[in-house]
């Protein structure tokens, strides 16, 4: 609980009867706020697949709806697709049936669609379940060897693979619309992943060629060819990821193969953006892009060595520093539409790592098991090591071990963000018995998501001097305010104060 409190002092009471400077002082005391409307959270633990911990599960994404998708051994220990809902209920199997089969998840988009490939005893194919009792939705490859590696919101699919014979592997797109899977081309040297698929069915990737470089790629779904875009003058680029509006981002060698420096692409005919390094920095490598253009990644002193979380604002200014949790190193792995980040941070003496929040609001770097709530009974057991995702409501999919098993695993962090305006009342000089003027403070939901309210009450040893109501009813909308209105009816001489606890979110 973070009380703020503001006491009066005294001072000379110019007519007999009144108390003095009598001060109404508010407190929030959900999720320890500040100033800044710091979210606290609640761990959720995502389980395992069937009872299989043999392995911890991996995760390929997380939606605004706090589903996640990815890939863990089940209770026959093979290693299957699964699909976590959120919803009280564990991981869904999501196939194939056959005992000795396998299915490895890509991606999962906006809706809880599940893309993937798989192989049972019918052979290979390609994947899309949304973990309801039709199962998986098998996609024929009409005998083509193709792995499909991303997918959107719309639940098209793209890969690589071959035609016939031998040759360079083409360019394939899965449009789900009942035309099959269509032939893009060649790829612009020998082998190829598509990494990353827009709304507007534009693929982002790379190729590499027998000699050992590789080269980052677009598709436009514009009627051109896959578009190799180069390099800075090496021989290895490759694409991580493709927005909205088309904008790519990877990381290319800037001579022979090792020394990179991370880049975004536009269609705008001026070829790739270097995004450069940190001062004194060798190279960078980009790892996740946003809608607003931000790229997030690591930034390097010397040749994979002194690595350093970084963003990429978008806003004319040098790449951004993250920092540390006290030690050397640190990796972003992610963003949100907000430009928060995360990923993992080396504690002092670089001994351990724990995962890391960053929310472009002028703070530094936080350490997501500093932030789970003191009321969640996992806070004392579970560390979080490294955070893989976080969503537009800033909730973040983190990896972590328990210290009661030593076991590793998923964990969903989930945060709420109320706020209380002002923090203090003053109501100033009052005559005893009598009630002064309401004065009114207002509570908001800055998160996107709706918010428990369980009790707003008067607390502390003068709180029967003063009265509350409000309008806030047993949950607030997301991004919505409510009102609560204070008076002060003193019964007695001298300074008085109260506070008035609002208790809700995550925390409760």
């Amino acid at each position: 609980m973070n009380k703020i409190k503001t006491d009066g002092l005294p001072h000379p009471n110019p007519r007999m009867g009144q108390a003095r400077r009598c001060v109404a002082g508010l407190v929030l005391t959900v999720a320890c706020q500040c100033a800044l409307a710091q979210a606290m959270y609640q761990i959720k633990p995502l389980g395992y697949l069937g009872g299989c911990t043999t392995s911890a599960p991996t995760a390929v994404g997380l939606n605004n709806l706090d589903q996640v998708a990815g890939t863990a051994c089940n209770a026959h220990g093979d290693t299957h697709a699964f699909l976590w809902r959120n919803d009280g209920k564990p991981m869904v199997d999501l196939g194939p049936s056959d005992v000795g089969s396998t299915s490895k998840a890509v991606a999962i988009n906006a809706s809880g669609l599940v893309g993937g490939n798989a192989t049972d005893s019918s052979g290979n194919f390609a994947f899309e379940s949304s973990g309801g009792t039709a199962g998986m939705k098998r996609i024929g490859l009409g005998g083509r060897s193709v792995q499909f590696t991303a997918m959107n919101d719309l639940g098209q699919l793209a890969g690589a693979g071959t035609t016939t014979g031998i040759g360079r592997d083409h360019l394939f797109l899965w449009a789900n619309d009942g035309t099959g899977p269509k032939d893009l081309g060649e790829l612009p040297d020998d082998y190829g992943y598509a990494s990353a698929i827009n709304a507007a069915g534009q693929i982002a990737g790379y190729a590499s060629d027998v000699q050992g470089g590789a080269y980052a790629f677009v598709w436009k779904n514009d009627g051109s060819p896959v578009l190799n875009l180069g390099d800075f003058g090496g021989t290895n680029s490759g694409a991580c990821c493709i927005n909205s509006r088309g904008e790519v981002a990877g990381s290319s060698s800037l001579s022979g193969r090792n020394q990179q420096h991370a880049f975004v692409w536009r269609d705008d005919g001026k070829g790739m953006i270097d995004l450069g390094t940190l001062p004194h920095g060798s190279q960078s490598v980009a790892y996740a892009l946003n809608e607003l253009g931000q790229v997030v990644g690591s930034s390097f002193v010397r040749y994979y060595a002194n690595e350093r979380a970084v963003e990429w604002m978008n806003n004319g200014t040098p790449m951004k520093d993250l920092g540390t949790l006290g030690g050397n190193t640190s990796r972003a792995t992610a963003i949100n539409a907000s430009g928060e980040a995360t990923g993992w941070a080396a504690l002092a003496g670089d001994s351990a790592q724990h995962a890391f929040l960053w929310r472009n609001d002028g703070t530094k770097m936080q350490d997501m098991n500093a932030l789970v709530d003191s009321t969640d009974p996992l806070r004392s057991y579970i560390t979080l090591t490294g955070g893989t995702y976080i969503n537009d409501h800033g909730d973040v999919l983190a990896q972590g071990t328990d210290s009661r098993t030593a076991q590793s695993g998923l964990y969903l962090l989930q945060g709420t963000v109320l706020t209380l305006s002002p923090r203090s009342l003053a109501f100033g000089n009052q005559k005893i018995h009598t009630a002064s003027a309401a004065k009114t403070a207002t509570v908001t939901n800055t998160s996107g998501k709706a918010v428990a309210i369980t009790s707003i009450a008067l607390a502390g040893t003068a709180a029967g001097q003063f009265a509350s109501t409000n309008n806030c009813g047993s949950s607030l909308a997301g991004h919505a305010t409510c009102t609560i209105k204070m008076t002060f009816k003193p019964t007695a001489k001298g300074a008085k104060s109260a506070f008035v606890n609002v208790n809700g979110g995550g925390a409760g």
